[in-house]
């Protein structure tokens, strides 16, 4: 009975040595604010290519959406909420209804339109 006591309570001394040595291996603040260091860098990272290509998609259904405009040549790219729309539609009217349509999505800082004329797709 008295090996099983203390038995016990190494088994308890090791699981709360184990409990609170976990408890400070990692000091880093919580916010830090430093885009540049290791994890979180990584992690900020990929949040602003998430949200990047969330926006991207977006703005792409409201050009698929938009009536009289073709949106099957344009292509979206976002970056930080600033939206390139690359690409050709088939009439001059259909550039500005593409940035239009980009310009009205949430979270759209600016529009860089290089969407050109050209002829009808085959």
């Amino acid at each position: 009975m008295a090996n099983y006591n203390r038995n016990l309570q190494a088994l308890l001394v090791a699981m709360l040595f184990c409990a609170t040595s976990g408890a400070y291996a990692q000091t880093a603040p919580a916010d830090s604010g430093d885009a540049s260091s290791g994890l979180n860098a990584g992690t900020t990272a990929k949040a602003v290519k998430a949200t990047d290509r969330k926006l991207a998609h977006r703005v792409a259904t409201a050009l698929a959406r938009t009536r009289g405009l073709d949106s099957a040549r344009i292509f979206v790219k976002a970056r930080e909420g600033r939206i390139t729309l690359t690409g050709s539609v088939t009439d001059v009217g259909q550039v500005s209804l593409a940035e239009d349509a980009a310009k009205r999505v949430d979270g759209v800082k600016a529009v860089d339109n290089d969407v050109r004329v050209a002829g009808p797709s085959l």
